[in-house]
């Protein structure tokens, strides 16, 4: 259960790197792929959790502590997803989702280091020592960069509702800190 949980994390990081592929279709055929694989490590986890109710041994309470968390966990997890799902509309540039270069790039160095955030949650719940520090203040300060960028964009023209439909996208930092925060507290103490 666990190694399902940590490889869902990974595949939301590989999906908020996304899309590698500077063409649509090969990206939106990628995305589609990747997206499947995730909802299947989804349903995998759900149902590895079910199984802990029957296994029986000296781990046991400690199985049922990392299930219960990771029952709760996931909701918040498939809420990350489909918030992401929208952000990388504009990371692909599907007609509709279009903003100027400069935006991109902010954009893209701020799913970068929000995917770095996703990968040390993973790192963390295997045990492994944590590498970046500073993570959700520099993510936070890449956020707030790109809102900032999108908006004076606005004011050259861009469409209102397509500026204001990316910053509502905020919504994915704030998440994003609370996983990670909820990750920390639970496994800083976890026996490994």
């Amino acid at each position: 259960m666990k190694k399902a949980f940590v490889s869902g994390l990974r595949l939301l990081a590989q999906f908020t790197r996304e899309p590698l592929s500077g063409d649509l279709q090969t990206a939106i055929e990628h995305s589609y792929s990747l997206r499947e694989t995730i909802n299947a490590q989804f349903d995998k986890v759900r149902s590895l959790a079910d199984g802990v109710l029957f296994e029986f041994g000296p781990a046991r309470q400690r199985d049922l502590e990392l299930r219960g968390f990771i029952r709760s966990f996931q909701p918040k997890l498939q809420a990350f997803f489909l918030m992401r799902v929208a952000s990388w509309k504009y990371r692909a540039q599907v007609p509709g989702f279009e903003f100027p270069e400069n935006v991109r790039v902010r954009q893209a160095a701020y799913d970068e280091r929000s995917a770095d955030m996703l990968d040390e949650m993973a790192n963390r719940i295997e045990g492994q020592p944590q590498g970046m520090a500073g993570g959700l203040e520099d993510s936070t300060d890449l956020l707030k960069q790109t809102i900032e960028e999108a908006e004076a964009e606005q004011s050259r023209g861009l469409p209102a509702g397509q500026a204001k439909s990316f910053t509502t996208l905020r919504r994915i930092d704030g998440l994003t800190a609370s996983l990670a925060s909820e990750v920390a507290v639970e496994f800083d103490s976890y026996p490994q």
